[in-house]
């Protein structure tokens, strides 16, 4: 618990130290971001068992604390933080997952089955009741191998949000931006070709034939999912919009999220589907009208 607890906060002050050097240098700290990268694929050569994983681990704070500076020295939206950090982040763990499993024959899907396998054969368990969790953990395993990038999207998502409610109370302070603040969540909207990506997945995931076609297959399931995750996250700022504009304390909306989740499952995919649906008719409807207000 003491080394999971010294790795947090390694990590939240790696990612405040790099925010504030995004926030004083602005896009220059990209040329910071040059020697981690290089870092990164000599560490794929020079220490091929552990030296990809450590890499990552240490790239995720930087990048995504970088994000977070240069959006509050710029003034951007929430949209252009979690897009540039969550997306970035996702592209560089997947090309690291399918480079290890391609070319260095490293499957860390089969890595993590074996070692919840022998975690699982070592515990003091029933017999009956060990063989039902081996068979729930082989397939709930099965199904991941297929949503890698979307796993690693999720995890950099929630990394993100995390590392903006630490970070967003100190830049504010700074008093970068005046009046009322436009940046936050009930003013977050997807740029209009996102929906075209959304749609082109989901077509992809439901007519493309998995067996023939798998590698489109993964790739418009992932990117589904994906850009599925991000209209959501547009409808919950539809609704964030709405329930400002009625003077409702900012409370309310992360307590009925919390509640909805205390219900069950069923229903968290029940209102997380129509909310799918809000999030992406934005694109026609324009619930907020903040095309017509030059808000976007």
């Amino acid at each position: 618990m003491g080394a999971l607890f010294a790795s947090a906060l390694a990590g939240i002050c790696l990612a405040a130290a790099s925010a504030v050097a995004a926030y004083r240098l602005g896009a220059r700290v990209l040329y910071g971001l040059g020697p981690l990268i290089a870092g990164m694929v000599l560490a794929q050569f020079l220490f091929p068992p552990t030296g990809p994983e450590y890499v990552m681990v240490l790239l995720t704070p930087v990048v995504i604390g970088a994000s977070a500076g240069y959006t509050f020295r710029a003034g951007k939206p929430l949209v252009f933080y979690l897009t540039l950090s969550a997306l970035s982040l996702t592209a560089a763990f997947s090309a690291n997952y399918y480079y290890l499993r391609e070319y260095r024959g490293i499957d860390l899907v089969e890595v993590s089955r074996k070692q919840v396998t022998e975690m699982v054969r070592a515990a003091d368990l029933p017999e009956s009741e060990r063989t039902e969790v081996l068979a729930k953990m082989e397939g709930a395993l099965d199904m991941i191998g297929d949503i890698i990038p979307f796993s690693y999207f999720m995890h950099s998502l929630l990394l993100a949000v995390f590392c903006l409610v630490v970070l967003r109370p100190f830049f504010m302070r700074r008093g970068t931006r005046a009046g009322e603040d436009r940046t936050g969540l009930a003013y977050f909207k997807l740029k209009d070709y996102y929906v075209f990506a959304l749609i082109a997945g989901w077509l992809a995931a439901l007519l493309v034939d998995e067996a023939g076609y798998r590698a489109v297959y993964v790739l418009g399931l992932n990117c589904a999912l994906c850009f599925s995750v991000l209209y959501l996250v547009q409808a919950l700022g539809i609704a964030s919009f709405f329930l400002k504009k009625k003077g409702a304390p900012g409370f309310v909306l992360p307590l009925a999220v919390l509640l909805l989740a205390l219900i069950g499952l069923e229903a968290l995919l029940f209102v997380s589907i129509i909310l799918l649906s809000i999030g992406a008719l934005d694109f026609w409807a324009d619930f907020r009208k903040l095309d017509v207000r030059g808000e976007q």
